[in-house]
């Protein structure tokens, strides 16, 4: 029988799994804050683990909480990752089991990593326990196995918490001992076949938009060509599986950029996504079109989509909007308007989204009397804060999330000034005035300290709409302040455009940081300059439509000025270098300069529950701080890029998990881990990354798409690229190894725990040929001790890694 060796770090990477199964949860637990309510519902899922199992482990056989036993085997993923996002709040219960085989008789450490409260049994007993699911940072636990030669049953009872972005995460590290043991299966009736399987899966490449085999087809293979649509009523239909044809490749159809190939089993499939990066391409428009015409073909777009796509269902509010304005009624408009009415009743996660649209279309339709009943009760029975009754999953304190449901209680309490609004516990002109202080408090804060989701190309989006609400409907001076604020949002994206493309470091991003010309601000870069590329960007910019809000002038010319300097945002100091030929741009990390944080009061006496400073407080914690210091446990960030054009761009990160399909936050390239050192001057940047021993992934990244660069070297310990007019070049201290995942010919991994890189940009004047900057970049001789944690050059840049510590990145 085969059986696999460990992985990378001495992972496990083969599991089987009966699960994840999840049951609606309610609960009256209450607390003032919705951080503390889901520690406490954290606490309250998780039930007592008895001290001796007798698991029977067979293919399709059913665990007792339900669910078949199947074979988890994710390519190149150490973890078992079956993240999930929640709407609703939901109990999470899964069981995994997976074999180590030894020669003989042997102890064996391993650490349990995970966000799950887990009970850990070798041979049906209990050897260990995580007593209870955590946010954020992992927790692990180490213990010591007592293995008898053979076969050794390790088996998990997970339990967690379903609230907005679960971490339904397992994984096994084998530390001492690692050449004794082997992995495999607990059904051994399949476990050769899975081991071809699994191989060949392993040995699939992506050229030329051919998915190439290692090597004849196995039996149950077929392949599912991934829709791109941002409409839900396009993107909910089944998934169409297909027989490829005989032969040692496939051919990717014309227009397709995903696929995922798929091995089916006896009660078990594996999969493997490969992604054409090649086909996204930046999408230009009709670059004649005056900034009106334009804006009503944007419209148009927006008006052309049912329902925005947001996985389990859509949110269709935005389209709508824009329907209304172009005066083209649907027939189903009535349907979604009821569709987003019901999941505002639910409250799901974002619902504060659909209400803001609502709100707006309120203001400028009129609704019948079926509809005006059936709002006026979801209205007068939603939860517009955190400490009004109700347990649910919405988000609240994030900087849009925050702005959303404070412009809204304002807005829907002026709607219904003398009705009773049952959670909020107070009449509509009370809710009003509740909502009104919050929005200044919020308008204050930005005003002096800016956005602490600064540059984020998906939630300047929200944040813009949520700003034109209280534009358009708050009293003259809020409006008036609201309007400089939004002035400010834009013109910040602008400075930050390059060639047509926003380039940023951000305060929360996702997976589109690989494709910068594709990410959702671009859509309002492209409203502005029509030559720039254009994005769907999820309907926002419909609250355009009927808004007294106007941009300010000199947008374009923004776009293209060279600029060279540093600039704050929340606890951020932010360095931008841009010119025709590059863009290298970062946040300080530390910054450096004699900057005081603003303080973080959740958890310290006399902190004001009530205020937006403890709310702003809250979001530091959950999604992640902006005071950016080495060693300090990251989220959604997005540090620094160094780019040649929109396509052309490199960045390094620590990525959050092993494989790049999973929903972890921070993911595969977006976020990190653990934040580098970083300092950026003229042309140059430097960042040193040091990894701690609480931290599972191991290793660091480099970002590199070379086939969009002219021409390149590689070497083991440099990149050096040209493109157009412009130069750079990447050195990392440690080997440089070619990776691909679901993308190839972008990733070279680095695995060292302690590694510096220096990045640079150059000028086309400066050099006759790439061969000539490379002979340039090699004379800096970098250098990085390990020891002293210290990058250096010949040129006199230095950068020390002085390990931070920031305990508001820990949430339970």
């Amino acid at each position: 029988m085969h059986r696999w060796k460990l992985g990378i770090d001495g992972y496990v990477m083969q599991y089987m799994i009966a699960g994840p199964v999840t049951e609606d949860y309610d609960s009256d637990t209450r607390a003032a804050e919705q951080l503390a309510l889901e520690a406490a519902l954290r606490a309250e899922i998780v039930t007592p683990k008895v001290k001796e199992i007798e698991p029977r482990i067979r293919m399709g056989d059913r665990q007792e909480h339900g669910a078949p036993w199947t074979v988890y085997a994710a390519y190149g993923n150490c973890f078992i990752d079956v993240s999930d996002f929640y709407s609703t709040l939901q109990k999470v219960r899964l069981a995994a089991a997976t074999v180590l085989h030894t020669s003989g008789d042997e102890r064996v450490g391993i650490r349990i990593w995970t966000y799950m409260a887990v009970g850990v049994y070798l041979n049906g007993k209990l050897v260990g326990e995580v007593k209870r699911p955590v946010y954020k940072p992992i927790q692990y636990l180490d213990v010591e196995l007592p293995l008898k030669a053979g076969n050794n049953l390790l088996y998990f009872d997970c339990e967690n918490l379903g609230v907005r972005d679960t971490r339904n995460m397992l994984a096994v590290q084998v530390r001492e001992n690692q050449e004794a043991v082997e992995v495999a299966l607990p059904d051994e009736a399949v476990q050769d076949r899975v081991y071809e399987e699994v191989g060949f899966l392993t040995g699939l490449q992506l050229r030329d938009g051919k998915v190439l085999f290692p090597g004849q087809a196995p039996a149950g293979l077929s392949y599912c060509s991934h829709k791109a649509s941002p409409d839900y009523e396009v993107m909910c239909g089944e998934l169409v599986w297909q027989q490829p044809k005989e032969g040692t490749a496939l051919e990717i159809p014309e227009g397709i950029r995903c696929v995922t190939m798929r091995i089916e089993g006896a009660g078990y499939e594996l999969t493997r996504t490969l992604e054409s990066a090649e086909r996204y391409r930046p999408v230009y428009r009709d670059q004649t079109l005056s900034r009106e015409e334009n804006f009503r073909a944007v419209m148009e777009r927006i008006a052309s989509v049912g329902s925005l796509n947001r996985g389990k269902f859509g949110f269709a509010i935005s389209n709508i909007l824009a329907r209304k304005y172009l005066g083209r009624e649907c027939p189903r408009d009535r349907e979604r308007f009821l569709d987003d009415l019901e999941l505002i009743r639910r409250r799901v996660d974002c619902s504060d989204f659909l209400l803001c649209g609502l709100l707006r279309y309120m203001h400028h339709y009129e609704l019948d009397g079926e509809l005006a009943e059936r709002v006026r009760e979801v209205l007068l029975d939603y939860r517009y804060w955190m400490d009004m009754e109700g347990a649910d999953a919405m988000c609240f304190w994030s900087e849009n999330h925050a702005l959303m449901f404070y412009a809204s209680a304002m807005d829907a309490g002026s709607f219904y000034p003398e009705d009773y609004f049952t959670r909020a516990g107070m009449k509509g002109r009370e809710l009003a005035l509740f909502g009104k202080r919050k929005v200044l408090e919020w308008l204050e804060d930005v005003e002096n300290g800016g956005f602490e989701e600064f540059l984020s190309t998906v939630y300047m989006c929200v944040t813009l709409a949520a700003l034109l609400n209280v534009v358009d409907f708050a009293e003259a001076d809020i409006s008036s302040r609201a309007r400089a604020l939004t002035d400010r949002l834009v013109q910040e994206l602008c400075r930050q455009t390059f060639r047509g493309s926003v380039i940023a470091p951000m305060g929360r991003v996702y997976r589109e940081v690989i494709y910068p010309f594709d990410q959702g601000a671009q859509s309002i870069i492209h409203l502005l300059d029509p030559k720039a590329p254009d994005v769907y960007g999820e309907g926002w910019l419909a609250f355009l439509a009927n808004s007294t809000y106007r941009f300010p002038d000199g947008l374009t010319e923004l776009m293209e000025k060279e600029v060279e300097g540093t600039y704050a945002s929340g606890n951020a100091l932010i360095a931008l270098e841009k010119n025709r030929d590059y863009c290298l741009t970062s946040v300080q990390s530390p910054r450096g300069d004699a900057f005081e944080r603003w303080p973080n009061i959740r958890g310290t006496a006399g902190g004001d529950r009530a205020s937006h400073a403890y709310t702003r407080s809250l979001n530091e914690c959950f999604h992640g701080t902006t005071y950016f210091q080495p060693g300090v446990y990251g989220y959604q960030q997005h540090m620094w890029y160094g780019a040649l054009s929109p396509e052309a761009v490199v960045f390094v990160n620590h990525p959050g998990t092993y494989a790049e399909h999973s929903g972890m936050r921070p993911g595969y390239w977006f976020g990190n881990g653990v934040m580098p050192a970083l300092k950026q001057v003229h042309g140059m940047l430097g960042a040193v990354y040091d990894i701690p021993d609480g931290h599972p992934i191991r290793f660091t990244h480099v970002y590199c798409p070379v086939g969009r660069f002219d021409e390149y070297i590689a070497d083991p310990h440099w990149l050096i690229l040209k493109k157009d007019q412009g130069y750079l070049a990447l050195w990392s201290s440690g080997r440089l190894q070619p990776y691909s995942d679901m993308i190839f010919d972008c990733e070279f991994r680095v695995y060292e725990s302690s590694a510096a890189y220096l990045c640079v940009c150059r000028g086309g004047q400066d050099y006759g040929s790439l061969a000539d900057f490379a002979e340039d970049v090699r004379n800096l001789c970098p250098v990085y001790d390990s020891v002293q944690k210290k990058l250096s050059t010949g040129s006199d840049f230095a950068l020390v890694y002085r390990v931070g510590e920031d305990r508001t990145q820990f949430v339970d």
